[in-house]
């Protein structure tokens, strides 16, 4: 018997693991499927087995491939590369995907109060799948920005497969901003797909890489929504859709970001299909106070999730 362990490969490695402590009210599941990033690279999301891959790149060390899944109230993340050495650095990289040091009892006790929301409560759904740094986000963003869903999915893959660092198994990490500058306009638009893009993508990346944006001050929380919602507008390629985005990927719901997604679910679901200006609809959500953001987007969310529960659609 133990001869036959050592020639199984599963059990021919000891593999390395992190436990981090999770909030009361928080869902791996819910967190991961509550917008796109999950069906990007360098994530994969294994549904049955309710674990989240990825491969993070680290200085000096290369991309390892990490795993993470939910149990007994914390999360498990393990890797066959040794991750000891990089505890700290992957914790808070950890932390910043998974939204969590997000705080959600006022916006689950606004749920709650409403017949509608109380299954968001249930799902323990608030939180918004985030890249380790908001440069990976930021350039999601600018792939989602005139194009279909199918595209963008089809640009990101692209970037990370022609600039990203590999891992030991081939799959690659998101590229960081060097990586991308080092990539000529014309690659990023023809090799990427990336169109009218690829001047912003690389704008931003050699914007960080020169210094002349520091993308770290940005995110270090001391800025206001209001001030926090400019910085990003300065963004190359980032505009008012863009920038409430990242607004609730840094877990402030303040702003809906308005595009023809919203304006859809708004007459769908509030207007019985009727005509209203952005401003009218934006007003249906002030009851939400500063969660007006999720209290949109989690009406979206459910609304999907009964479509593919009845077989109405296929989730993106």
């Amino acid at each position: 018997m133990r001869h036959s362990a050592l020639r199984n490969p599963h059990f021919a490695f000891t593999m390395s693991r992190l436990t981090i402590a999770a909030p009361a009210d928080f869902s791996l599941e819910s967190t991961v499927v509550s917008h796109g990033w999950y069906v990007m690279p360098p994530f994969r999301w294994d549904a049955e087995r309710g674990v989240l891959h990825r491969i993070e790149s680290f200085e000096g060390v290369g991309a390892i491939e990490i795993s993470i899944r939910f149990d007994s109230g914390k999360l498990v993340v393990e890797s066959k590369r040794n991750i000891a050495p990089l505890r700290e650095e992957l914790r808070t990289r950890i932390r910043r995907m998974l939204q969590l040091d997000l705080q959600l009892g006022e916006f689950h006790a606004l749920c709650g109060k409403r017949k509608s929301h109380r299954a968001v409560v249930e799902a323990k759904f608030g939180r918004l799948l985030c890249g380790s740094t908001l440069f990976e986000d930021a350039v999601k963003i600018v792939a989602t920005t005139n194009t279909v869903w199918a595209q963008t999915v089809r640009m990101v893959t692209l970037l990370v497969e022609a600039c990203g660092e590999p891992s030991a198994s081939g799959g690659r990490a998101f590229p960081i901003p060097a990586q991308v500058a080092a990539f000529g306009e014309s690659e990023l638009r023809e090799r990427c797909r990336m169109g009218y893009r690829a001047p912003y993508v690389r704008a931003l990346a050699e914007g960080i890489v020169s210094g002349e944006l520091d993308l770290a001050e940005i995110a270090n929380g001391a800025l206001s929504t209001e001030e926090l919602f400019k910085s990003y507008r300065r963004l190359p390629g980032i505009g008012p859709y863009g920038s409430a985005h990242l607004l609730a990927m840094d877990g402030r719901h303040d702003r809906i970001a308005v595009d023809t997604e919203f304006r859809a679910h708004v007459r769908r679901r509030h207007l019985r299909g009727a005509e209203a200006s952005d401003n009218e609809m934006l007003a249906l959500y002030e009851r939400w106070g500063r969660w007006k953001y999720m209290g949109y987007w989690s009406e979206l969310w459910f609304d999907l999730r009964r479509k593919v529960e009845s077989g109405g659609t296929k989730r993106k």
